[in-house]
């Protein structure tokens, strides 16, 4: 398959990015990805919670390790799954397979944080299994509640360079959006092609074209 850089008209301005000034809903719905994944990370090392974020390739079900034990430091006390779907639901099926790595790593507590929000099921499932799910919304809220210090300072964190654009999960390389062919829909090429040929499925979100994986 032959991929094509977009090709701009003659005379056209690309147009310049905005750093935006304070933390919206739309900001926390546009960021891709891994982007999401550390910024999530970055607010636990803001308020004082050691974490670490997997390194890509197959996380296991786990995008971040929180560590609060100071008798067992090196043993995680609570693990994280974070899904940057835009503003969609998560449904209960990504919850419930949370709930099975929560068994299998033998952590008692476990956090899941989106971008969008969450189905009745899944919100019915997690309370009773130490799940704490946490929306778009309530992320606001967490943002905006930090120091004004903090609170800028993680949205510079979040906002520096592409921000937007999804980062290749198998070699960390910025991807590209891809036109469908032939009724196909579009999807998110790795920009190192054809060196690393991972892709990823794209899906208009209300504020950007959001990757997942089909």
């Amino acid at each position: 398959m032959m991929w094509r850089e977009p090709v701009m008209k003659e005379n056209e301005v690309q147009p310049e990015s905005t750093r935006a000034e304070a933390w919206s809903l739309e900001l926390i719905q546009a960021i891709e990805w891994k982007r999401f994944e550390d910024v999530c990370q970055k607010f636990y090392e803001l308020k004082g919670i050691r974490s670490e974020c997997t390194p890509l390739g197959p996380d296991g079900g786990i995008d971040i390790r929180l560590f609060q034990d100071d008798n067992q430091p090196q043993i995680a006390t609570a693990i994280v799954q974070c899904k940057a779907w835009g503003n969609s639901f998560v449904g209960v099926k990504p919850v419930r397979e949370l709930l099975g790595v929560m068994v299998h790593e033998k952590i008692g507590k476990a956090f899941f944080m989106t971008s969008g929000s969450y189905s009745d099921e899944a919100k019915g499932f997690a309370v009773p299994n130490r799940i704490t799910l946490i929306d778009g919304k309530m992320l606001l809220a967490m943002f905006n509640r930090l120091p004004d210090v903090q609170r800028l300072a993680l949205l510079d964190f979040a906002t520096a360079g592409d921000y937007h654009i999804p980062t290749c999960p198998s070699c960390g390389t910025k991807m590209r959006l891809i036109p469908g062919k032939a009724g196909r829909r579009d999807f998110w090429g790795c920009g190192s092609y054809p060196k690393c040929r991972q892709k990823l499925g794209a899906r208009q979100g209300a504020n950007a074209v959001v990757a997942y994986y089909e």
